[in-house]
C-alpha cells in the first residue's frame, strides 16, 4: 500500500457518514469507466467463459470467494492504450488504464518475509508496476452434495442396458471414477451400441483394477470386454451401458476437448474433491520423485482452469502454461507443480511416499492465505488499442475474476447525498467503490461539508481535502479530485431540482393569475364569468 498518513487510514478504516439518504435533496455521482478486451476469460458458474458471451444467466466469481450475479453487461468502442498484464503462474489480461485491481505494492528495498505486512487494495493498471502482488480469490463457495440423480432416460430400443439406480451417492470411490473419466475415459452415445469405455497403459494394473471394481460396486456392472491394442501398452475397458454412457456425457462431458468437472462437484468441500483430483492425476497426470515434478496436461481449456481452481483450494501452489498441439487440435495446458510443500501435498493425495530433495530454496514469490493466492505480475506493457471493451456490473461485493485478475466493476466511483435546509447542507452521505483513498476523500469530503452553506461547501478544491488528511501519495490526488466533483455534483443536482420546482410554482401562479384576468373581463362583458 502507498504511504498514507494517519488521517487517510483513519478515514478508510473508520469512514464516516456512509450510507444513501432516501429522500436527498441532491445526488452526485462521478467515476471512471473500465473495461477489458472481448476475449478476457472470466471465472463463471465453476466454468471459463469469455467475457463477451456473459449474460445476465451467469453468475461470476467475486474476490470474496462466492458466485454473484451479473445485473448488466456493458459494450462499448474504445480507442487509446491499455495495459497488458502478464501475472506468474496465472496467465495474463489487458485492460484500461483506469480499472482497479486487487493488489499490494510491497517495498522493493525489504526482503521477501515483509511482503505480508502490506495490506492490500485497489489499484488502478496505470499504477501497478512490474514486481507488485496480485491476488486472486480461492473458490470459498461450498455445498455438501450426498448424492446425484441419474436423470438419463432410458431410451425405447434399448433392450440391453441394465437398469440403474436412480441415485448415485458422492463416495469417494464416484469421485475418484469421475476423475478417472475425465482423463482415460469416453463414451458412444449410438442409441443400440451405448459405451463407456476407459483406455490405460497396459502397465497400470492398478487402476485397471480400481475401475472395474468401481463400477461393479456401484452400478453393478462388469465390463463386457478387455481390448489390448496389438502393440501390448494399452488396454481399452469396454462397458455396455447405454444409460451409463448418457450420464458420464451429460455431467462431465463427451470427447477430449469437451470435458469438464459438474459445477456439484467444484462446489463439494475440498476433502471430497481429493479423490477427484486423485482420479484426474492417474489418468493424464505423473508425479517424478527423479525430477522433483507433478505435471498434467490436457487439451479441454475448461478442464485445465477447473483443475486450476481445485489445486488453489488445496493451497497447491501450480504452473499454468499454454502450448501448440500437434494434429487436430490447436492447443494443450499443461500444470507443474514444483514448489516443494505444493509437490508434498499432490504426493499424499496420491498416496505416494515421495522424498523431496533437499534444494535451496529461492525467495519465494507465490504463496497463499485462507481468502487469496498471491502472486507477482511478471510483465506490464502499455499498448494501444482500437476496438470493442466489455465490463460487468455485479451485485455485492462489485468484482469479478478474471484469468489472472481480480478486478472491480469500476474505477473510482463516488455518489454523495446531500440534504438541504435553509441554505445549508444539514446531512451529506456517501456510497464509495474504489480504492482506500477514494473512501478515505469520500469520508473527509462529507465531514468538510457537512453543516456549511451551499456558496461554502461549493468552494471546497480537491487541495483543500488533500490538506485536510495530511497528504495524499501523488498518484492518489485524482481521487481527493473526485471527491470534491462528487460534491459539487450534488449540490448542482439541488440547485436544478430547485430551479425545476420554483419554475413550476410560477407557472401555476401565472396560470391564476390569467384565469383572475378571464374572470374579470367576463364580467365586464356581463357574463358571469364560469
Amino acid at each position: 500500500m502507498p504511504f498514507y498518513s494517519e488521517k487517510v487510514m483513519e478515514h478508510f478504516q473508520n469512514p464516516k457518514n456512509v450510507g444513501e439518504i432516501p429522500d436527498a435533496d441532491g445526488v452526485g455521482e462521478v467515476g471512471n469507466p473500465v473495461c477489458v478486451v472481448p476475449d478476457t476469460l472470466i471465472q463463471a458458474n465453476s466454468q471459463i467463459i469469455p467475457i463477451k458471451k456473459i449474460n445476465k444467466d451467469i453468475r461470476v466469481l467475486s474476490h470474496d470467494g462466492h458466485y454473484h450475479n451479473v445485473r448488466k453487461m456493458i459494450c462499448r468502442p474504445y480507442k487509446g492504450d491499455i495495459y497488458y498484464i502478464k501475472v506468474n503462474n496465472l496467465g495474463s489480461v489487458c485492460v484500461t488504464p483506469e480499472h482497479n485491481i486487487l493488489a499490494l505494492k510491497p517495498d522493493k528495498r525489504r526482503r521477501f518475509v515483509t511482503y505480508k505486512k502490506f495490506a492490500p487494495d485497489w489499484y488502478s493498471a496505470e499504477e501497478l508496476i512490474k514486481g507488485d502482488i496480485v491476488l486472486y480469490p480461492i473458490l470459498r463457495e461450498t455445498e455438501e452434495l450426498k448424492s446425484v440423480n441419474l436423470n438419463v432416460k432410458k431410451l425405447k430400443w434399448d433392450f440391453k442396458s441394465k437398469t440403474l439406480p436412480t441415485q448415485i451417492k458422492i463416495s469417494n470411490d464416484f469421485l475418484r471414477l469421475g476423475g478417472y473419466y475425465l482423463s482415460e475415459g469416453y463414451v458412444r452415445l449410438d442409441p443400440c451400441k451405448g459405451t463407456l469405455g476407459f483406455c490405460f497403459n497396459s502397465k497400470e494394473k492398478e487402476y485397471i483394477e480400481d475401475v472395474i471394481n468401481t463400477i461393479n460396486n456401484i452400478f453393478n456392472i462388469q465390463p463386457a470386454k478387455l481390448i489390448t491394442n496389438p502393440k501390448g501398452t494399452a488396454i481399452n475397458i469396454v462397458f455396455y451401458s447405454a444409460h451409463l454412457a448418457r450420464f458420464f456425457a451429460e455431467n462431465f462431458g463427451n470427447g477430449a476437448q469437451g470435458k469438464h468437472i459438474p459445477h456439484w462437484a467444484m462446489l463439494l468441500p475440498k476433502d471430497k474433491q481429493k479423490y477427484l483430483l486423485k482420479g484426474i492425476w492417474r489418468g493424464d497426470g505423473y508425479v517424478s520423485e527423479k525430477s522433483q515434478l507433478a505435471k498434467y496436461v490436457t487439451i479441454s481449456k475448461e478442464l485445465a482452469f477447473q483443475i486450476r481452481t481445485l489445486l488453489q483450494r488445496q493451497k497447491i501452489i501450480s504452473s499454468f502454461l499454454t502450448g501448440k498441439a500437434y494434429g487436430i487440435h490447436k492447443e494443450y495446458y499443461s500444470l507443474y507443480v514444483k514448489d516443494d510443500a505444493s509437490l508434498e501435498k499432490i504426493a499424499k493425495i496420491m498416496n505416494m511416499d515421495l522424498k523431496i530433495k533437499s534444494r535451496t530454496r529461492e525467495r519465494q514469490k507465490t504463496w497463499f492465505d485462507d481468502n487469496y493466492y498471491y502472486s507477482t505480475i511478471r510483465k506490464i506493457e502499455k499498448i494501444n488499442y482500437s476496438g470493442k471493451i466489455y465490463n460487468l456490473e455485479v451485485e455485492e461485493p462489485h468484482s469479478y475474476v478474471s484469468e489472472a485478475l481480480t478486478l472491480h466493476n469500476c474505477g473510482d466511483m463516488m455518489t454523495f447525498y446531500i440534504k438541504v435546509k435553509d441554505n445549508i447542507l444539514e446531512d451529506v452521505k456517501f456510497k464509495t467503490f474504489g480504492c482506500g483513498a477514494a473512501i478515505a476523500v469520500s469520508s473527509m469530503v462529507s465531514e468538510m461539508a457537512k453543516g456549511k452553506t451551499i456558496e461554502d461547501a461549493m468552494k471546497i478544491t480537491n487541495a483543500d481535502v488533500a490538506k485536510e488528511l495530511d497528504g495524499l501519495p501523488p498518484n492518489k490526488m485524482h481521487c481527493s479530485n473526485l471527491g470534491a466533483d462528487a460534491l459539487h455534483n450534488a449540490i448542482k443536482n439541488y440547485l436544478d431540482r430547485k430551479k425545476t420546482s420554483e419554475k413550476t410554482i410560477t407557472q401555476c401562479d401565472n396560470t391564476t393569475c390569467c384565469l383572475g384576468n378571464v374572470k374579470a373581463c367576463a364580467k365586464k362583458e356581463g357574463h358571469d364569468g364560469k
